[in-house]
């Protein structure tokens, strides 16, 4: 015990140096510092704390906010739940220049242009990469015109199913694997579901990335730094959402609740999967249901479950109002399930677009026990926007009924769920002129440190 200690306090002495300062005074300061300002402090000082490389890591996300059309599109917003306050930061072209935005991960945000493309992008540090074109994937037919891509549905069903046709269920008959076509700037509504990222794409030769589909579609597709294309995996049950874990393993839950672990072959390069839990069975609401992977802060694997409930049917589906209910299941240390509405010290940030729990202890400005949601219907989203000038709900800001009166029953954009009484609220730090400028899901983002 002694020399461990002694081995700590040499460790600390070491990483101060000459010149430098101890990571406790480090952190004391960055505490202290707005949150735009604390990404560039830990920028220049992260190498001061040593291997103690979480000390600078943000306790909860930023929301990435959407843009209005009349927004200079080289700007973008970021607000912070911790700080309760929005910040304007550069958006990086072409990346973040009014482009679609699918999802983030590890701090990393990915975007869809109108052509298709998929870049990710650091929204702190403004670096970006593009990923590789979706038609490496093989499933697409040759493009004539580069505004429209064509989905040939038999081989890619055939990967999902590992057989040719007929395949199981809804997909029975040519008029579910023919073709499918689409607008280039409607695939991030249309086939585009999600991006996971395993690590930051700055270090060469070192991430892998998974690509979740639209659930017509059901297969994910992975690419790597090594191998710049897009390769199809088998799913038959389908992936709804994934996350990936420090043991180097993607894990999924699927649409009906086989919860997966997906490994990439060194030889081959594919990428497989097991079950490695037992199935969720969770019942279907009638309104719909979302399911999200997380992993609590003790490593555990987490399923957490969004009930959609419809309380005024609109005149179309995007104009119906809304709210929404969660129920939350932890994997125990026995390897079952447990369905609890008790997470302790910790708070969920749920939506398609991202996943994470995150520890409250310290941080009165967090909610413990609640779950901080987005929307995730890219689809619906859009056809709300485009179709605005006919809608009086046709955007987010339809929650906004005047100056002093806000529609609680229908925060889907972003709102808050408390786990202990089961109520929903909007987030009261962002805003009501925030709310009103909302019109696609804002996005869960986790500063990455370069």
């Amino acid at each position: 015990m002694t020399s461990s200690k002694g081995d700590a306090a040499k460790r600390r002495r070491t990483a101060a140096g000459p010149g430098r300062l101890l990571p406790e005074l480090l952190v004391n300061i960055h505490d202290r510092l707005g949150f735009l300002d604390r990404i560039a402090f830990a920028a220049v000082f992260a190498a001061s704390c040593g291997d103690n490389d979480d000390v600078f890591k943000p306790c909860a996300p930023w929301l990435l906010l959407s843009r209005e059309e009349n927004e200079n599109p080289a700007t973008a917003t970021l607000f912070s739940v911790a700080d309760r306050r929005a910040a304007t930061v550069r958006a990086p072209n072409p990346a973040l220049w009014g482009h679609s935005v699918l999802c983030s991960s590890g701090g990393w945000v990915a975007t869809a242009d109108d052509m298709g493309q998929i870049y990710v992008v650091n929204p702190a540090t403004g670096e970006q990469h593009a990923l590789p074109d979706i038609t490496t994937m093989g499933s697409f037919l040759s493009r004539v015109d580069y505004h429209w891509f064509t989905v040939w549905m038999k081989p890619l069903l055939t990967i999902r199913f590992g057989c040719g046709p007929p395949f199981d269920g809804k997909y029975r008959g040519p008029m579910f694997y023919g073709r499918r076509s689409f607008n280039a700037d409607e695939m991030a509504g249309w086939f585009y579901r999600k991006v996971v990222l395993s690590t930051s794409p700055r270090h060469p030769g070192s991430y892998a990335a998974m690509l979740i589909l639209d659930r017509i579609f059901g297969a994910p597709a992975f690419a790597t730094s090594e191998d710049a294309t897009w390769t199809l995996a088998p799913s038959q049950d389908g992936v709804e959402d994934a996350i990936h874990q420090a043991d180097g393993r993607f894990y999924s839950v699927s649409y009906t609740g086989v919860v997966k672990a997906w490994e990439r072959d060194a030889e081959s390069g594919a990428y497989t999967s097991k079950a490695v839990t037992p199935k969720l069975t969770i019942p279907m609401e009638e309104d719909g249901s979302r399911k999200y992977m997380a992993a609590a802060p003790d490593g555990r694997l987490m399923v957490v479950v969004k009930n959609a409930h419809v309380t005024e049917k609109g005149l179309m589906s995007w104009d119906d109002k809304w709210t929404c209910s969660f129920k939350v299941h932890v994997l125990g240390h026995d390897g079952q399930w447990r369905e609890t509405r008790d997470i302790g010290d910790a708070a969920l940030f749920v939506g398609m677009n991202n996943s994470l729990c995150v520890p409250t202890r310290g941080r009165p400005e967090i909610d413990a026990g609640s779950v901080y949601f987005t929307d995730d219907e890219l689809r619906e989203a859009a056809l709300r926007k485009r179709n605005e000038p006919w809608s009086s709900w046709s955007s987010y800001r339809g929650c906004v009924h005047n100056d002093d009166e806000f529609h609680d029953a229908d925060v889907r954009a972003v709102g808050l769920y408390s786990l202990k009484d089961g109520t929903v609220k909007r987030i009261e730090a962002l805003g009501l002129e925030q709310y009103r400028k909302l019109s696609m899901p804002p996005v869960w983002v986790t500063p990455s440190i370069p």
